[in-house]
């Protein structure tokens, strides 16, 4: 089961389902026994409901708040002629009827006789999607995607928003994007919290706002409206609004005023995070007077205060303010530090320590390795993910935020969230959960493909392939770099030895085995799509270590045969061309040119 139940005690028996039922059931538990009959229609069993506890009855829905301590725990009692599934709130009683599902899913109609006794470690268990790299998903996948965090158990998600809302009088910087209405959004809303999940406004307020700041209606908004040069010597646009303007606070109280009303969270996520810019431009002389860290809380401030005067809870990305600790304790009380980092060895524990000693009530956020690496980086995900919630619960996190990005593009299909996606639910829930990394593919398998077949270890084979070169990325694969910021890879190839360019060639050959796996599985209807994502995704990551092959033999693309130059042109073509149908039947239109141009830019440098 995903998550893993704290405990559970098998008995010697079996309860077997009959092909017709009751479940019983009353007003306030009778959402979630809908959903519930739903579900064991899709299996085969037609249930009916009673309020009366009958002879017939095969499943009783039950509220004791004596017999379950935790909001969001519950009991299940399965003995040789009932089901029970036991709570003290309706909530905790969703969640028991999830566990129920998947043991139906792994037990059939005939399931072993148990008591589980099951309660979350984390009150805050929820997933972020980036949906502002060109990547938006249609309605009917995010409504699947909802359903999936629903049975792990997650209650809280969040749509990044840089400009992909369709906000009244700013429609130059959303055209094309097909953007987020207020209307899906209170569709949404609407359908998170009937599986008792809160759908958390999360629009970055400060940095990341290039694609409006480049616009010249916004340009005086910015802290550098010509652009800057990073720490690490790249040439950015517009990034920042300037923290030093009542303008800035004037228009990001226009846009809460359209986005918040379609929430009905408490809680908004304004971001904040990587403002590199910050005292380059036009609060420069005010940041060498008082110091960027003051500078950056002072414009924090102010966003707080706009959200406490309509009643939210901030919510913004720690990474900032942790680098003046002397600045933690002058937070609000009441706002919630976001503390980030995506590598296995980010030093949580430190991080932690720094927010729980200042007495500031945060989340952790880990990631799930899937942006840059086109197949994810699978065992550091893991890695990242234990890490940041063992040291979260070591100092009193409230909460944890699985992070999804979508950096350059957004090319990597969802399919290679899951194993992270199932891993955070389950140490999310059970801190000590032993699971091994065997069960847990199984399980995902089982619960989030819906396959006997080993799909999931075919997708942590492939995002392992990462690991065949010495050359290691922050952030990024190797093979990802050389397809898509081949500009980049030039810069590592004194890095690259002989034995990386054997090793990735046999990885190719690994790759292509994995590929040959799948298309081989027989499979229904509803997994072919999935097998045509992973697929296509892996083909990527093969034109990645084609492309990183290239530029450590060759020094520069101009000089590869053009025999072999010719093919990988074809190939790459091919694969994007399979992209962009994939993407249509999943995603809306918007964003897709962007994608493409970034996944094949890299012909342009030999045209």
């Amino acid at each position: 089961m995903l998550p893993q139940p704290r405990r559970l005690i098998m008995l010697d028996g079996e309860c077997e389902l009959p092909l017709c039922g009751k479940i019983l059931t009353s007003y306030d538990s009778f959402a979630v026994a809908s959903l519930l009959k739903d579900e064991l229609i899709k299996s085969g069993r037609n249930f009916s409901f009673t309020g009366f506890s009958g002879s017939d009855v095969a499943i009783k829905l039950i509220i004791d708040s004596s017999a379950v301590s935790s909001s969001q725990g519950y009991k299940i009692k399965i003995t040789r002629d009932a089901i029970a599934i036991i709570a003290k709130t309706i909530q905790g009683l969703f969640y028991g009827s999830q566990t129920f599902k998947q043991l139906v899913r792994e037990y059939g109609y005939k399931i072993p006789t148990m008591i589980i006794e099951d309660e979350p470690d984390f009150e805050n268990r929820g997933f972020m999607l980036d949906v502002s790299r060109d990547r938006i998903p249609n309605m009917q996948t995010l409504k699947a995607l909802i359903d999936l965090l629903a049975e792990l158990k997650y209650n809280e998600f969040q749509l990044y928003f840089e400009h992909t809302f369709a906000y009244e009088g700013h429609e130059r910087v959303w055209k094309g994007y097909s953007p987020f209405t207020a209307e899906e959004i209170l569709e949404l809303d609407r359908y998170c919290k009937d599986r008792f999940i809160e759908l958390v406004p999360n629009q970055n307020s400060f940095g990341h706002l290039g694609k409006w700041l480049r616009h010249e209606e916004y340009k005086y908004l910015a802290e550098c409206p010509e652009g800057f040069t990073t720490p690490w010597g790249e040439k950015y646009g517009p990034f920042s609004l300037c923290p030093t303007l009542q303008e800035s606070i004037t228009f990001l109280e226009s846009l809460f005023d359209q986005l918040l009303p379609n929430f009905t969270s408490v809680k908004v996520n304004i971001g904040g995070d990587e403002t590199y810019d910050l005292g380059l431009g036009r609060s420069k002389e005010i940041c060498e007077r008082l110091g960027k860290g003051k500078v950056y809380l002072n414009f924090l401030n102010q966003i707080y205060k706009l959200l406490k005067r309509r009643g939210k809870t901030m919510m913004f990305w720690g990474d900032i303010i942790k680098n003046y600790p002397e600045l933690v304790v002058n937070l609000p009380d009441d706002v919630i530090s976001l503390i980030w980092g995506y590598e296995n060895n980010h030093p949580y524990e430190h991080e932690c320590r720094l927010f729980s000693e200042r007495g500031v009530t945060f989340y952790v956020c880990p990631g799930t390795s899937s942006w840059n690496s086109f197949v994810g980086r699978s065992d550091n995900a893991l890695a990242n993910i234990r890490s940041a919630l063992l040291n979260g619960s070591k100092y009193g996190a409230i909460g944890f935020l699985l992070t999804d990005w979508g950096d350059n593009g957004h090319p990597q299909h969802l399919p290679f969230s899951m194993i992270p996606l199932g891993y955070a639910s389950t140490i999310g829930w059970n801190i000590s959960s032993g699971m091994t990394l065997d069960d847990l593919l199984r399980q995902i398998d089982i619960h989030l493909f819906k396959t006997d077949l080993p799909l999931a270890e075919d997708i942590y084979t492939l995002g392992v392939l990462y690991k065949r070169t010495s050359l290691q990325l922050p952030n990024m694969s190797p093979y990802f770099m050389s397809l898509v910021l081949p500009h980049k890879m030039f810069e590592h190839l004194e890095e690259v030895s002989k034995e990386d360019i054997n090793s990735t060639r046999k990885a190719i050959n690994e790759a292509e085995d994995v590929i040959k796996r799948l298309l081989a599985f027989d499979v229904q209807a509803n997994l072919r799509q999935v097998i045509a994502q992973v697929v296509n995704n892996a083909q990527m990551l093969i034109l990645g270590m084609r492309a990183f092959i290239f530029e450590k033999e060759y020094s520069s693309l101009e000089r590869v045969p053009d025999q072999d130059w010719h093919s990988f042109k074809e190939e790459l073509n091919r694969v994007a061309q399979e992209y962009a149908q994939i993407w249509l039947n999943v995603n809306r239109p918007g964003g897709l040119n962007q994608s493409l141009e970034k996944l094949t830019r890299i012909l342009k440098i030999r045209a």
